[in-house]
């Protein structure tokens, strides 16, 4: 039984050290989103850093009961079974989590709102036009609307956002001017 548990800890090593040596790439979860687009508890057996922390701490916890003499064979498979599947999950759980909250590079539509963008299409209160907004970096053309006429190049300030992206702009002061 002794052989498992070590087995189980150098591949979990094994593929934690790939992990943190290839970059977050090597790491890359092959499990996806159920129908409903939400992680579930299933879902994470796809991932490959599940199995990564399940089989260290498999390996390391068993290694440790029958190394010190705290559990007998059949014990340390059961304890070590249980604290393979938690950490796998609680592991793969944080990091996604951890991921869905990092820094991106990609404009939404909401991080708009309060930004000064630039008119390239002329609105009225009966016609849309568009604006171009500067955001992350980025340069984005919106479909938007305003309660005034406003002109080509006129500097606007971003104050609401449509489910469907649609700005609602207005004539920016002549400080905020881009």
């Amino acid at each position: 039984m002794m052989a498992v548990f070590l087995t189980t800890l150098v591949i979990g090593l094994g593929a934690l050290a790939v992990q943190l040596l290839g970059g977050h790439d090597a790491g890359h979860d092959t499990g996806g989103h159920d129908a409903d687009g939400h992680d579930g508890p299933l879902v994470l057996l796809a991932s490959i850093r599940f199995w990564a922390f399940a089989f260290l701490a498999f390996g390391l916890v068993g290694t440790l009961l029958l190394w010190f003499g705290f559990a007998g064979k059949l014990e340390s498979a059961i304890i070590a079974t249980v604290m393979g599947l938690v950490a796998g999950y609680v592991s793969a759980t944080i990091v996604r989590r951890l991921q869905g909250q990092g820094t991106s590079s990609n404009a939404t539509s909401r991080d708009v709102i309060g930004l000064v963008g630039r008119v390239i299409v002329p609105t009225s209160t009966e016609a849309r036009g568009k604006v171009r907004v500067s955001v992350h970096g980025s340069t984005v053309d919106y479909v938007a609307s305003s309660k005034e006429a406003l002109e080509a190049d006129e500097a606007v300030v971003v104050e609401e956002c449509g489910d469907e992206g649609e700005l609602l702009v207005s004539r920016a002061p002549k400080e905020l001017g881009p």
